[in-house]
């Protein structure tokens, strides 16, 4: 489960709690989370329902009213339990008519030390096993933090061990709330903190040639750049002149052309006589780069070189070699490049695209492959001003807003249940024209609580008269695969791709036209928008249906809202207004435990780090750390 050392194990935060107290009422939301103690009524009971599918149903009673449950392929589910049992049921409601339903509930056995408050563990073994472990580790150890004892008590911070100790056995949801936003502020200070002391703008080389060299590169292209795009590259080309390194955040518009201006930059560098690296999240992007660098730098005489996991292993030693001897100067890749094996002749220039899909030690790694670099990271997910000035604030920011003038409109509508047919008789229309669509499941495999899968949409368009135009994508695939369906969809051979958020970044098909997504509810704003970005890349006009049957009336609301936007930075500001930073900021520790942080933690936790940068002891524990950034200082035995 990758926890080797106490820190680990305490910074495996809850996923959920139960508040003990808590009871079902008749006002509950189709939907929404609960979490009571339920008695037993009657006994489990397993019925099959055809072959490989079998139910097991058992019911419980909570404040007078009962609530059924089901759980589908989990035979012992309800393994053991008795008319009369008490045990905790976790879930998401779902109302028929006046009755209250889960389906595929989680039920965790009452101890006699349980407090009023439960936490409950997504974890690959039992929860109550792993909240033993917890428990014994809290009882065992003393925890250290980074934060003296008189900056936490300046700034109202609970002692880490106490915090953490509240936020896996909190007496009261109070007590839980203080201690989450205690921990938060400390966690998001030493990430703030972490990027300034990295930070060393000394530059020790130069870029020898004149800004104007630039202008070959902008002329040569087959189309005029927007005046944003053309201040960006303004605005970097001057920064790579200047005294100090580069350090620039380029937040752009889904579509915007981002890549020109990293393009660009890179020319640049090369003509200098420097080496540029592009690292992508996904093999499909960085391959997708590369074909854009053959196509616009190679005639310019810039030799370009791809590094990535699925080539062979002759190709691989060939590019390698080309990278090391500086046969090429602009290299793209993904993760590969800041393996040990990749080595530089002269890398001055980094760019990470899609830089919210790295880890700050992902980045520094590939800087440190050519010493002192010039760094410039790109999103085409905006981030709210407040939240990139609080994470990047020593970052020069460039905002792309404007689309190339021939991009089309993107339409936004949710589809109800009713249409989804005619959804498909569209869908199998533009494929018979030549236009793709994009259709996006939150997950491989459908199960039966609801949740979509691309098995399920595939196999369903596989039935129909344009079955053989139909693909699917996922993650679970091997790189050499995925690249060969990617490819098919680029050229035709596939009009219909059925896939996970494999896609969701950076993926340029000027014939997809359409893109569909299901359970639509289960995406943040940011993220939807990201997927709407894959159509609208052509000259035609096109088309993003969500589908969110099972939705809340607040889901609703907020795709609603969604489709009235356009503006990848009004998405932004409105998903950080709804959810909070939690997905920007990456604040799960070890994948689990949300810890969500608002405009008042960051403030705080940007207050704290200038005080810890004032104290130089403090800053210099922190930054000797960094070669495995730790939340905890550290951890003694009793």
């Amino acid at each position: 489960m990758g926890i080797l050392t106490p820190s680990d194990l305490l910074l495996r935060f809850p996923d959920k709690y139960i508040d003990v107290s808590a009871k079902v009422d008749r006002t509950l939301k189709d939907g929404g989370n609960i979490s009571f103690l339920g008695e037993t009524v009657g006994s489990a009971k397993r019925a099959y329902i055809r072959r490989g599918l079998s139910v097991v149903n058992c019911s419980f009673k909570n404040n007078g009213i009962t609530v059924r449950c089901s759980w589908f392929n989990q035979p012992f589910a309800a393994r053991n339990l008795n008319e009369g049992d008490k045990v905790y049921v976790v879930g998401k409601v779902k109302r028929f008519k006046s009755a209250v339903q889960i389906v595929n509930p989680t039920l965790l056995a009452p101890q006699p030390t349980d407090e009023s408050i439960v936490p409950v563990y997504k974890t690959s073994i039992p929860s109550r096993t792993f909240e033993a472990a917890v428990k014994t580790a809290l009882g065992s150890v003393r925890v250290n933090s980074f934060i003296p004892e008189r900056l936490a008590e300046k700034f109202g911070l609970m002692p880490l061990q106490a915090a953490l100790y509240s936020i896996h056995c909190p007496r009261d949801m109070m007590e839980l709330a203080i201690a989450k936003r205690s921990v938060a502020v400390e966690n998001l200070c030493y990430v703030i903190t972490s990027y300034r002391l990295l930070k060393d703008d000394r530059r020790d080389f130069s870029y020898s040639q004149p800004k104007e060299t630039v202008n070959r590169f902008i002329n040569s292209l087959p189309f005029a750049l927007t005046d944003e795009q053309a201040s960006a590259i303004e605005n970097i080309i001057s920064a790579l002149r200047s005294d100090k390194l580069t350090n620039m955040l380029v937040q752009g518009e889904v579509g915007c052309g981002k890549t020109v201006v990293a393009l660009a930059a890179m020319y640049y560098a090369a003509k200098c006589g420097f080496q540029s690296a592009i690292m992508a999240p996904t093999e499909v992007l960085a391959r997708q780069h590369y074909a854009t660098m053959v196509k616009y730098l190679e005639p310019l005489g810039v030799k370009s070189q791809l590094l990535c996991a699925s080539m062979t292993a002759k190709q691989k030693e060939t590019a390698l070699f080309n990278i090391k001897f500086g046969n090429a100067s602009c290299i793209v890749g993904t993760q590969s490049l800041i393996g040990d094996d990749a080595v530089f002749r002269d890398l001055r220039l980094v760019i990470a695209d899609e830089q919210q899909r790295f880890g700050v030690n992902q980045r520094a790694k590939l800087e440190s492959k050519g010493g002192k670099t010039d760094m410039i990271v790109m999103t085409a997910t905006p981030i709210p001003r407040t939240l990139a000035l609080s994470l990047y604030g020593e970052l020069e920011q460039i905002e792309i807003r404007t689309l190339p003038s021939n991009r089309p409109v993107i339409h936004t509508s949710v589809v109800p249940p009713s249409k989804i047919n005619d959804m498909y008789d569209y869908i199998i229309k533009k494929a018979a024209v030549d236009e793709r669509t994009y259709i996006i499941c939150p997950r491989i495999d459908g199960g039966d609580d609801d949740v979509t899968g691309v098995d399920d949409i595939y196999n369903i368009l596989k039935r129909t008269k344009c079955g053989e135009l139909v693909g699917c994508i996922h993650g679970k695939m091997r790189d050499a695969e995925k690249n060969g369906i990617m490819s098919d969809f680029k050229c035709g051979k596939i009009k219909i791709l059925v896939s996970t958020t494999v896609v969701e970044v950076g993926i340029d098909v000027p014939e997809a036209t359409t893109v569909v997504v299901f359970d639509a509810e289960r995406f943040g704003l940011s993220q939807l928008h990201q997927i709407r970005g894959r159509v609208g890349r052509g000259t035609k006009e096109s088309y993003c249906f969500l589908v969110s049957e099972h939705g809340s009336e607040e889901s609703d609301a907020r795709i609603k809202d969604f489709c009235k936007l356009s503006d990848g930075f009004a998405v932004s500001e409105l998903d950080f207004k709804l959810r909070g930073a939690g997905d920007f900021v990456g604040l799960r520790q070890h994948g689990s435990g949300n810890m969500e942080i608002d405009s008042h933690i960051i403030e705080r936790a940007r207050n704290l780090s200038d005080a810890l940068i004032v104290d130089e002891s403090v800053s210099a524990n922190i930054i000797n750390s960094f070669k495995a950034p730790e939340f905890i200082k550290s951890v003694t035995m009793n």
